[in-house]
């Protein structure tokens, strides 16, 4: 019994290390990951946006807007009411409000 244990000690640790690589290696999870094509992701754009008008973020999507591909951060400010803050998907930077 002792000399199967042993025997299987090394196979049981390379799996155990292996497994443990696999887990640092996958790919970030779909809500963290920026959409193909867009250079930022949505908490990037969603800082920019409070920069430019500081409130609570109510919601984000993808539209596109003047010619571009941009994320849509609505924001509930206190001073503006609601504002929609187009951020562009590749440079990052806000190309307009609604």
């Amino acid at each position: 019994m002792k000399g199967t244990i042993h025997a299987r000690l090394p196979a049981i640790l390379l799996l155990a290390a292996a497994m443990a690589t696999a887990q640092t290696q996958q790919p970030a999870p779909a809500a963290e990951r920026a959409p193909a094509g867009a250079k930022i992701t949505k908490e990037q754009a969603t800082k920019v946006a409070l920069e430019q008008v500081p409130g609570k973020v109510t919601d984000v999507t993808i539209e596109r807007k003047r010619g571009k591909n941009v994320y849509v951060v609505e924001i509930q400010s206190p001073d503006q009411g609601e504002k929609d803050v187009l951020v562009d998907m590749e440079s990052g930077k806000v190309i307009g409000t609604e």
